[in-house]
């Protein structure tokens, strides 16, 4: 290859169970890359498929496509050089369940990208999943991968454990995104170094009973995290959640404690964040008031004194205060109104 703008920097090797991968040099870039081949004997269908699909993304969690080539009659995907680790390699008993739930999301992040553009990876595991020298995670290894508007197979395709019920089926069988939610479910027990329970063992996979095995060996994980798992994993696949709403579980358990509530009184500022939990409102010289508590998630209401509404709504104990709010206080004395914002700052995960 040192004839092109690539220079092999070590022998072509197997790489999964349908592509052979070179390590190279771009000589233009002075960058490294990954260049796939098309393996003998496997069917090139699947490795346009994967050239398809990583044409059309563009995310931060999926590696990159940078050209396609042909040298001696041979395809090649240029790819971007993953310079880390296959989550497969890494102990997350000695990371923590932080660590854990912190690569989960950044998993989840990658699928939402990939079905936003209407693909299905149809092949997710610790192993198609790495993290680079910043500590991103990236999903690659696309070969199975299939459109939404072509989401069907013949046989059993993928790899046993990690593939959802509907994909067992005899003759032709149709599948959705769902198959990738399994899948992140499955993903997730194995990087917990889990023991999977044995009816999700079975081939194909037989119906898991939520409040099972997982519950009890998931113990240190937040519940909320450990429902949505096994949502992910039921049987129906429409009982599934999306990757988005399992995204914003992942996301919120990561936020907790790390919102500000700003409240404006008029010239006065009163914060409640997870060093001032709570907090009490009210007019001067007046019973009407509203008593406010972080929880780590959402300011709530816990309690009301008088008649104060929330965006024009009659405030009611339990609820959470929108991320933007305007609080009106009706005077029981007199006829007057008094108005409150509150704002909510939004951070963010850092990669």
């Amino acid at each position: 290859m040192s004839e092109y703008r690539y220079e092999p920097l070590s022998e072509i090797s197997n790489f999964g169970g349908m592509g052979e991968v070179a390590f190279s040099k771009d000589l233009h870039l002075d960058r490294k890359v990954a260049i796939k081949f098309l393996q003998a004997g496997v069917e090139e269908r699947r490795f346009l498929d994967e050239q398809l699909a990583l044409m059309q993304l563009r995310s931060k969690h999926v590696v990159q496509l940078y050209d396609v080539i042909n040298i001696q009659g041979r395809e090649g995907l240029v790819l971007e050089f993953i310079e880390g680790k296959d989550l497969s390699e890494l102990d997350y008993d000695e990371l923590g369940s932080d660590v854990l739930i912190h690569h989960l999301w950044q998993i989840a992040c990658g699928l939402v990208d990939i079905h936003n553009h209407g693909i299905i990876h149809r092949d997710l595991k610790p192993n198609n999943v790495r993290m680079n020298e910043d500590g991103v995670i990236k999903i690659f290894d696309f070969g199975l991968s299939r459109s939404q508007s072509n989401a069907a197979t013949k046989g059993v395709v993928g790899t046993f454990v990690f593939m959802a019920p509907e994909l067992w089926g005899a003759g032709s069988s149709n599948f959705s995104k769902a198959v990738d939610v399994y899948a992140f479910a499955i993903t997730a027990l194995v990087l917990a170094n889990k023991e999977l329970p044995q009816e999700l063992c079975e081939l194909p996979p037989l119906e898991y009973i939520r409040g099972g095995k997982i519950r009890e060996s998931l113990s240190g994980v937040d519940s909320k995290v450990v429902d949505i798992i096994e949502q992910c994993l039921s049987y129906d696949p429409a009982m599934r959640p999306s990757m988005k709403n399992v995204e914003i579980c992942l996301r919120r358990y990561l936020l907790k404690g790390r919102h500000t509530g700003l409240f404006i009184i008029g010239d006065e500022q009163k914060y409640v964040d997870s060093s001032k939990r709570s907090t009490k409102i009210g007019l001067q010289n007046d019973p009407t008031s509203i008593s406010i508590e972080y929880d780590g998630y959402d300011f709530k209401i816990t309690h009301i004194s008088g008649c104060v509404r929330v965006n024009n709504q009659i405030a009611t104990v339990g609820r959470a205060l929108p991320e933007s709010s305007v609080l009106t206080f009706e005077s029981s004395k007199s006829q007057s109104r008094a108005f409150v914002t509150f704002d909510i700052s939004n951070p963010e995960v850092v990669v």
